[in-house]
């Protein structure tokens, strides 16, 4: 119990929320109590899939920085599977764009904007030159797999 209230408090925020009911959290809250259960098990890789598709833009943005808070503290191996352009861009180290039919690798990018997100908020970054580059050259590769 130990383990899993320090997750609560410390890494997702939670520790107000411990004596709700599972249907009186909010999406975010929920994300957040799916985040503390998978640190509590303590694993070296977790897997995310989507982990923030169906939350608003203003908790979804707040998961984003919370998980790489996370991820800084921890230093835990992270897949995080998204469609967002934007998403891989702020929170990936590497991202590895993958075609469909059939599913393969096409490019693994080494992310330049995984160091400045320490010194730089998600806003200010989403509208630097190179960050706008970056993503317009993802979609146009996403495009050319003909899925889209």
């Amino acid at each position: 119990m130990a383990v899993i209230k320090s997750c609560l408090d410390q890494r997702v925020s939670l520790i107000e929320a411990a004596k709700k009911l599972p249907h009186q959290l909010s999406g975010g809250m929920k994300q957040r109590a799916a985040i503390a259960r998978a640190l509590a098990a303590d694993p070296k890789v977790i897997l995310m899939d989507e982990p923030f598709g169906a939350l608003d833009a203003f908790t979804r943005e707040s998961m984003q920085m919370g998980l790489h808070n996370i991820w800084r503290k921890t230093n835990k191996t992270i897949f995080f599977i998204t469609h967002d352009v934007e998403e891989a861009l702020l929170l990936s180290t590497r991202i590895i764009l993958m075609y469909a039919n059939p599913g393969r690798i096409v490019e693994d990018i080494p992310n330049p904007f995984s160091a400045k997100l320490e010194t730089t908020a998600p806003s200010d970054l989403r509208v630097s030159k190179d960050f706008i580059e970056m993503r317009e050259y993802l979609v146009r590769r996403i495009k050319e797999s003909g899925e889209y």
